[in-house]
């Protein structure tokens, strides 16, 4: 999808636009932090989305920032019933500018975290399992984009470290995502549970996540045991 954007000039809005084609719902934005608690938008898919990322940083509260200093996802299925006032200033203002209903994951690296992406829905819902584990994708893909971008990468030279990843970090990542969703989990106690799994069965762990992905298999929360789907 980045490669048919490379006659875009603008490479982040480029990113956004598809973060959000790809989860499937309304807009998306990614906000970018430093060392100290100072945050800054770098691309939105659509005027919400870019008005979401300024009153965030703005009011100091949001699911961007949420995302950033806790370094886990951030769910908000209904900004119209936040139970104990959580957001109190941001939900009204967000629900007045068209978002029901957001969502944010941190993006980055490995152990470096360089920001959030957040995504929204007129609609109020949670996300369903497909789009939890693209959204986690999506931001793994934005935090190589960032600092690809960064040190000077090109368009070209973006998709073609995409392209090598893809045959293993992305993989497993997703199923990561996939299985953090099936078993009420953190993405990190998810990847434990990967790596643990294919010690034990003898098998590599991108061979078993390609098997997550196409939905061969599956984690069963109430057992904690594995399952063939198929």
């Amino acid at each position: 999808m980045l490669a048919r954007h490379d006659d875009d000039a603008d490479h982040p809005a480029a990113l956004c636009s598809i973060a959000a084609n790809v989860t499937g719902l309304d807009g998306a934005g990614i906000t970018l932090h430093s060392t100290s608690p100072h945050y800054t938008p770098y691309c939105a898919s659509d005027d919400v989305a870019r008005q979401l990322l300024d009153m965030e940083i703005e009011l100091g509260m949001g699911p961007g920032i949420d995302a950033c200093r806790s370094n886990e996802a951030c769910d908000e299925e209904d900004l119209l019933a936040l139970a104990n006032g959580q957001w109190v200033t941001y939900a009204p203002a967000a629900v007045a500018l068209g978002a029901r209903a957001v969502f944010s994951f941190p993006v980055g690296i490995g152990a470096v975290r360089i920001g959030a992406l957040i995504l929204y829905r007129g609609q109020s819902g949670p996300l369903n399992e497909s789009q939890e584990s693209d959204a986690y994708l999506m931001a793994l893909v934005i935090g190589r984009a960032v600092l690809s971008s960064r040190a000077g990468a090109t368009r070209s030279d973006l998709t073609n470290e995409l392209a090598l990843a893809l045959s293993f970090d992305f993989s497993v990542h997703q199923a990561a995502g996939m299985v953090a969703v099936q078993g009420t989990m953190s993405l990190s106690d998810a990847l434990v549970a990967l790596r643990a799994h294919a010690f034990g069965t003898g098998t590599s762990i991108s061979a078993l996540a390609v098997s997550i992905v196409r939905r061969e298999i599956a984690f069963e929360p109430v057992t904690g045991t594995w399952r063939a789907l198929q």
